[in-house]
């Protein structure tokens, strides 16, 4: 005759990994905003250069304004020639070819009146150039 086994009262014991996960979740989220980050620039040190005081004078006088007309070309509003603009463009290129010159267009000036003047300012070696175009004249 076969015996019977008996049956032990015992199971396996399981555990409730979601509530787990659900704690480790918790205490992440309590240490990520509870941190206080250190700021690393703050500990920086640095050493910056001081600002150059300039005139107002000083300032207002390096800008250089060449408007392009479609009949002539104005330095600082006064009319000029081609000849003329050479002449002012070398003289202005003996003194400082860092000057900064700010070159207008007009609607109505044609792109070969740009390009002859920006060939001057290369000519001349003259790099501190802005284009704008405006159609107020």
């Amino acid at each position: 005759m076969a015996r019977k086994r008996r049956r032990s009262g015992f199971h396996a014991g399981e555990l409730n990994l979601v509530a787990m996960i659900d704690v480790a979740f918790q205490l992440l989220n309590y240490f990520i905003i509870s941190i206080t980050p250190v700021d690393v620039m703050t500990h920086l040190s640095v050493n910056r250069p001081q600002a150059e005081k300039k005139s107002q004078e000083e300032s207002t006088a390096s800008v250089i304004r060449i408007t392009v007309f479609p009949d002539g070309f104005t330095i600082n509003e006064r009319l000029r020639s081609v000849p003329q603009l050479r002449q002012e463009l070398q003289r202005l290129a003996r003194t400082d070819t860092k000057q900064n010159i700010l070159i207008q267009v007009t609607n109505e000036s044609t792109h070969g009146k740009l390009v002859t003047l920006l060939d001057m300012c290369a000519e001349m070696k003259l790099t501190e150039l802005s284009v704008i175009s405006s159609g107020a004249y």
